[in-house]
Formats: C-alpha cells, sequence, structure tokens
C-alpha cells in the first residue's frame, strides 16, 4: 500500500513523492527537485534553493550549503552561510596526518557517520565536477537524533550534484558576463571622459573656463566642447543627444568630432549648426535628434555671439547679478530638418562676466515644488545663478551639490562655464 505526500517548495513547483510501506524505499526524486531549483540569477539564490531543496528532500536537516572557491586564494567558502559553513567543512573533513586542526575535504562522494557524543549528526559531502576540475562541494548533515544517512542517499545526493552542475556553470556564466560588462562600461566611461576637453585657464580669450559631465549611466549623450580659435575667440557648444546609454554616446562623439572640424572652417555658430544639421541626415538612428547651443566669445570685438538649435538658452550673469537667458530664438534640433538654418544672436560683452551652459538634465534638478516656470524649470535655474557669489567656482559647486542630492533617477548632466577676468 502506497501514500503520497506533497512536498511544498515555494513559489518554483510542488513535488509529488510515493512514500511505500512494508520497508520497501520510493527513489528520491531528484528530477523534481532540480526543477524546483529552476534558473536562478545569482549564486546566493542557487545556494539558498538548494538549501530549501535538501530541506525538503531529508528529514531532520542540520545544515546544508554549496561550498565554492572564493576570494584571491580561492578558498573554499560556504555560499549561504559562511559562518556556519565552517561546521559543516569540519564534520566532513579528515585529519590530515591525525592533525585535527588541518582537514582535509574528500574529492569523491563521503559519507560520514554521527557523532552522538560530539553531538553531530551523519554527513553527505559530494564534490561538484567542472569542466577540467571540481567546481566545489555540496554538504548536508542531519541532527543528532536523526538516522544515519544510507548509501541511497549518498547516491540520491551524487544525481542531485550532477544537476546542480549544469545550473552552477549557467550561472556563474551569467554573473561572468555581467562582469565583463560592468568592466567594459568603466572602460567606455574613462573613454569617453578622455574625450571630452579638460578644464583651462590659458586661453587666447584670457577667461576662465570649467567643465563637468555626469552621465545618469556608465555613459551618456551630453557634451560639451570649447575651442581656443585663437586671436581671443573662444567657441563653447553644448549638446544632448536625445536618448541615453551606449547609443547616444556613439552618437555623441560623432557630433563632437563633427563640431571641432566645422570649428575651423566656419565663420560663426549659426554657420556651425547649419553644416552639422546638413552633414548627419541617414546617419542618425531610430528617429535619434541632438539639441546644440553654441557660442562664440569674440574678445577683440567685444561680443558674445550665440545660435541655439533647441537647446536650453545658455545665461550670462553680468557682474552687477543679473542673469539673463540667450538665444530665446532656437531653431529646430540637429537632425529633426534637413534644411534648417540658425539665427545668431549677438550680445556685448562686460568685464565680469559669467557665461553658463548646461544641458535639461542641470534645469530638471532646479525644478521642485515652486511656481510654474514656462521655459522648462530655466527661471528656477536663473534664480540660484543670481544669489550666488558673483564666483564661476562657487556656482558649479552649488549646481553639482544638488546633483549629488539627486542621485537617483536623475538624467545626464553637463555643465560648462566661462567667466571673464
Amino acid at each position: 500500500m502506497a501514500t503520497t505526500k506533497t512536498l511544498d517548495f515555494g513559489s518554483d513547483s510542488s513535488i509529488l513523492i510515493d512514500s511505500v510501506v512494508l520497508g520497501r524505499q520510493a527513489p528520491l526524486p531528484i528530477h523534481q527537485a532540480l526543477g524546483a531549483i529552476g534558473e536562478p540569477e545569482s549564486l546566493l539564490e542557487l545556494a539558498q534553493r538548494l538549501v530549501t531543496t535538501v530541506s525538503m528532500l531529508w528529514s531532520d536537516v542540520a545544515g546544508a550549503d554549496l561550498f565554492l572557491p572564493m576570494g584571491p586564494a580561492s578558498e573554499l567558502r560556504a555560499v549561504c552561510a559562511p559562518v556556519a559553513g565552517h561546521a559543516l567543512m569540519s564534520a566532513i573533513g579528515v585529519p590530515q596526518d591525525g592533525n585535527p586542526e588541518v582537514r582535509i575535504i574528500p574529492s569523491t562522494p563521503n559519507l560520514v557517520a554521527g557523532d552522538a557524543g560530539l553531538g553531530f549528526g551523519a554527513s553527505l559531502s559530494v564534490p561538484i565536477n567542472g569542466a577540467e576540475t571540481w567546481a566545489g562541494f555540496i554538504i548536508v548533515q542531519r541532527r543528532a537524533s536523526a538516522p544515519e544517512f544510507t548509501a541511497r542517499d549518498l547516491a540520491g545526493l551524487v544525481a542531485l550534484t550532477a544537476g546542480v552542475a549544469h545550473v552552477l556553470t549557467r550561472v556563474q556564466a551569467r554573473a561572468g558576463q555581467s562582469l565583463w560588462f560592468q568592466r567594459d562600461m568603466a572602460s567606455a566611461r574613462e573613454m569617453q571622459r578622455m574625450f571630452l576637453p579638460r578644464p583651462q585657464d590659458s586661453n587666447s580669450a584670457g577667461v576662465r573656463v570649467l567643465a563637468e559631465y555626469l552621465p545618469a549611466f556608465a555613459v551618456g549623450g551630453d557634451f560639451y566642447d570649447f575651442i581656443d580659435l585663437g586671436d581671443g575667440r573662444l567657441l563653447a557648444a553644448i549638446g544632448d543627444v536625445s536618448g541615453k546609454g551606449v547609443t547616444a554616446a556613439l552618437m555623441m562623439s560623432r557630433i563632437s568630432s563633427e563640431l571641432r572640424r566645422l570649428a575651423a572652417e566656419t565663420t560663426g555658430p549659426g554657420e556651425i549648426l547649419a553644416r552639422l544639421n546638413s552633414s548627419l541626415p541617414g546617419r542618425m538612428q531610430d528617429d535619434r535628434f541632438v539639441t546644440v547651443a553654441c557660442v562664440l566669445l569674440d574678445r577683440p570685438k567685444g561680443r558674445w555671439v550665440v545660435a541655439n538649435a533647441g537647446h536650453v538658452v545658455p545665461l550670462l550673469r553680468r557682474r552687477s547679478g543679473t542673469v539673463v537667458g540667450l538665444s530665446y530664438a532656437s531653431g529646430p534640433p540637429i537632425g529633426m530638418m534637413p534644411e534648417a538654418t540658425y539665427d545668431e544672436e549677438v550680445f556685448l560683452v562686460e568685464p565680469g562676466d559669467i557665461l553658463l551652459l548646461a544641458t535639461d538634465g542641470v534645469f530638471e534638478l532646479f525644478e521642485g515644488h515652486r511656481r510654474p516656470c514656462s521655459t522648462m524649470g530655466q527661471c528656477h535655474l536663473i534664480e540660484e545663478v543670481q544669489k550666488a557669489p558673483h564666483d564661476l567656482a562657487a556656482i558649479h559647486r552649488h549646481i553639482l551639490s544638488a546633483v549629488e542630492r539627486a542621485a537617483e533617477g536623475r538624467d545626464d548632466v553637463a555643465l560648462l562655464g566661462l567667466e571673464l577676468p
């Protein structure tokens, strides 16, 4: 006569096993157990599911864990419970040369009887065979009062371990890909920063330059540039490629290199934007576009010349503390209309002028819940720049502190400032 018992393995599945009376034992449901383990996303999740599964397959389990080589020395450690894992390894280990302080874990399936005097139950250990050598161990221990493990139990753990080995390989492969991706993104971030110009105080226009770039992810689509054209002329540009991530970053590098080429061939910001726009149709992906603000500082003629391709307006703070927006009259973003033209606006240079160019991620940081602003939050940033000391570094620090406070969920942030002596 047989009875049926349902073992609940959580949300993954349930296992039906037949418990046969009259002394005949049913085979352990290893196939169903592996189905309950499923495809965990991490080593810790795999170890936790394994412990739960083992506790369902055998009664009176005092401890169980997945042991893998970890750390620089590839020391064998328990994945689920590192502290409790030492006791499990001690129970299964064989003293080396009679020294109880040094124990060796057998490299073959092993069954160790319990020791009531020492207060621990029977243990099983089975190595996990990797592609070339063993990849770790699974160790299971019963309570001291529980029945001894049998050869059937050891065979069941061997079968379970063989299936876990395949799952472990897949989990480690995903973890390796994730680590590779993280390292690759870190390299891409550093490479992107290398392409952006470094702030400098020495230029033919004699102005102070500060810049910062903080992508929301590893890399982003915001960019800035400043080019010393010689004879007291300096070109500053800032832009934002629609979208985020790697695709936006690749387009950003393309736009940035094109800007530098055009700066040496054109007479002003309006022509730069027009030629930039005409050079890109057919090269933009997924209907992407780029907003760009371009400003020429011409010290000999005492003027700022501004053109805008759909970007948030540059801000100019006068020595008096007055802050004005430059070039509200904007043309379309780059890549949106093939034959677009861009008007230039001219503003007189005054001693002590501070020019601030930013991407919309900066303006969004200052929106808050204050009075409505009809210019995408620009009025709020204008208020903050007005309240700040008349010093480019102080203004930058104030804005970057807002970036730090909004580390979660913010947009890409680029900031470029010029300060006249």
